[in-house]
Formats: structure tokens, sequence, C-alpha cells
């Protein structure tokens, strides 16, 4: 049985979708919250999943997963497990991120500690661990004690250190994407965060206007497409020599912060002058009624000023001669932003 949590989120549906099809004699067991037990069944009604995949109503932050007396039996049935469940709210409180994302990712681990039939494991890191670490980032470094810009970073950092330290018991292959946005290919998202708080506010503003550029704009901002996401973790869960290896799911050319503000700016017709400020006076303003009018969170403004560079040796190197790898941001943007005009009145649900 293929195991995962984080379903019916963005990127859980996608990674079960990519899973199914990938392995069409797998059974496929969910741990699911029961609020969303019900978006769930749909989901896998959609897309005829239902008759091969049971729903487990659970919770990652109670030591048993909330499975009570089925925890023995779905341990031995597990052959591959996903954990993507996770908070992703930059402002989360640090008490609500520990519980969720440390402790539900120990709890994981624990049930994964006891499966006799296990033959890996997928944990659904961020390449955000880094914290307030400057420079050149790699894949196989992860202990700093440079801080985090968020609670966010910092629990999931603490959550990857327990995996990290369980790697010799758990065969275990850790994916860090950096800001997932919409598909390629069709712009498809359900989560209009992140840079669409930028798309956003661009439209919120005449076609000839100022707007504030966060510090230097030289600094890159790194963006991967859904689909290069879950393509890549489809394709990586499926290889041996993938296991004990962290992978940075990234863009290895991000665009700046100021390319790629011109390249929004472009697409939604908008003739801009660029007022630089710093990023303390930004996100000042980002908490003010300028920022609840603009729909830009200021926990942001730290993401678009920060000089760091996620190498990813490892992924490439794994992804070689496959075909898969990340489009350039120009290339699939005005998708992007196609979809935002006809679905951004759609807000997700906030999730785990």
């Amino acid at each position: 049985m293929i195991f995962l949590t984080g379903v019916p989120g963005f990127l859980g549906t996608r990674l079960l979708r990519s899973l199914a099809a990938e392995y069409p004699d797998r059974s496929l067991g969910l741990l699911v919250q029961p609020k969303f037990e019900r978006t769930t069944r749909q989901v896998l009604r959609n897309h005829a999943l239902a008759d091969r995949t049971t729903v487990l109503p659970g919770d990652i932050t109670e030591p048993d997963l909330g499975l009570g007396d089925r925890y023995d039996d779905i341990a031995d049935r597990i052959t591959m497990a996903c954990h993507l469940a996770a908070v992703y709210d930059l402002s989360i409180p640090r008490d609500v991120g520990w519980r969720i994302n440390v402790d539900g990712t120990r709890h994981v681990l624990d049930l994964l500690a006891q499966c006799p039939n296990l033959e890996r494991f997928g944990y659904v890191s961020t390449a955000y661990v880094s914290g307030q670490r400057t420079g050149t980032l790699y894949e196989n470094e992860l202990i700093h004690n440079t801080g985090f810009k968020n609670f966010y970073e910092e629990t999931k950092y603490h959550a990857e250190v327990l995996v990290q330290d369980r790697m010799d018991e758990i065969p275990t292959m850790i994916f860090r994407p950096s800001i997932v946005v919409g598909d390629s290919e069709t712009g498809e998202t359900d989560k209009f965060d992140g840079p669409y708080f930028v798309l956003h506010a661009l439209q919120q503003l005449p076609r000839y206007t100022l707007m504030t550029r966060i510090g230097s704009g030289t600094e890159p901002v790194n963006l991967i497409p859904v689909d290069f996401a879950i393509a890549a973790m489809s394709h990586l869960l499926g290889e041996d020599d993938a296991i004990d290896t962290v992978f940075h799911l990234t863009d290895p050319q991000p665009l700046t912060t100021q390319a790629i503000l011109e390249l929004f700016s472009d697409l939604l017709d908008k003739n801009v002058a660029y007022v630089p400020v710093p990023s303390s006076v930004a996100r000042t303003l980002m908490g003010t009624g300028i920022g609840r009018y603009l729909g830009i969170a200021p926990e942001l403004i730290d993401y678009f000023d920060h000089p760091s560079r996620y190498d990813n040796s490892n992924t490439q190197s794994a992804l070689a001669g496959t075909g898969i790898s990340c489009p350039h941001l120009p290339d699939y943007a005005p998708k992007m932003v196609e979809y935002m005009h006809r679905h951004a009145d759609v807000r997700s649900e906030a999730m785990y």
C-alpha cells in the first residue's frame, strides 16, 4: 500500500494522482483529517480512484495518528509512504507549527519505523529550512544557528532534523521545494498565495503607477511550477539510488525580484515606476491598510530580498536524461496570469 498524508491539499492531491498512475497495481491509503474526508472522497471519485483507496480519518498530531486499533494493520501493509501534511502559513504561531509540523512528523516517523515492508519514504520539506542563511545553499547541508524568517521555516527545519536523524532506520528521500506556483501548462492552482499576492497587488494599481521595490531588486526569488515538483518527486520515488538523498526542487536559473516585477507588469499591461524601499520599511507598510488593500502579507517580504541561491546538483544529476526539468518562469508566467484572471475569486480553505 502507498500511504500518503496531505490529501486533499494542493501538492498532496497531485502526487496522489501521479503515484496512482505510476503504480496501478498498488492500493492507496490516505490519512485525512475528518473535516476533509468528504472532499477527499469526491477527489477519489473524480479521478476513478475510490475502488483502490482506503480513506483513513485521522490526525498527525495524535501519537497514534488517530488510527486507534487500525494502527498495526496499516503498518503491516505500507510499502511506500509520502508525508506532505503540514501547515504552510508563513504567519503561523510557533505552538501551532510545532504541533503540526514537528510533532506530526515525529508521529509519522514512529509509524514508519514499525512498517516491516516499507521500501521507501518520501518526506516533503522545504528549501527554506535554510532560514536566514545566505550565499549558496547545498542539498547536503541542514544544521545551522542563523535563525529563521518565521515560525513556518523554524518548525519545518526541526521536522527535517527529526527525519534526517532516523534515516538509518527508515529508507528516506527528502524533497525541498522552493515556492510552488501553478501548473506550467495550464496555470492551474488552488493556492493564490506567494507571488500571486504580487500579481494581485499589481492588478489593483492603475495602468500608469508607482510601486515599491523591496531592496535592491537584484536578489533571486526561486519559483517552481507544481507539475515540475510532482514529476520530479514521482520519478525519484521510484529510484533506489535516491534513497538517503536530499533533493532541492528549485529553479537553477531563478529571476531576480526586479525581473519578476517587470515580467508580471508587462503581462498585466502595467507601466510601473519602481520606488526602492528597505525590507524593514516594506514589511511595516504591508502591516498597515496599504498591505491589506494590496493583499500582500508582511511575512512574504523577506523572500524578495534575501541573498540566497539553492544548488540542486543532486536533483539535476538524478533527473538527467528523464526529460524532467524546471521550466523557465517567463515561459509559463502567462499561464499563471491567465488562470488567475479566471479563478482568483476562488480561495482554498487552510488545511494540513
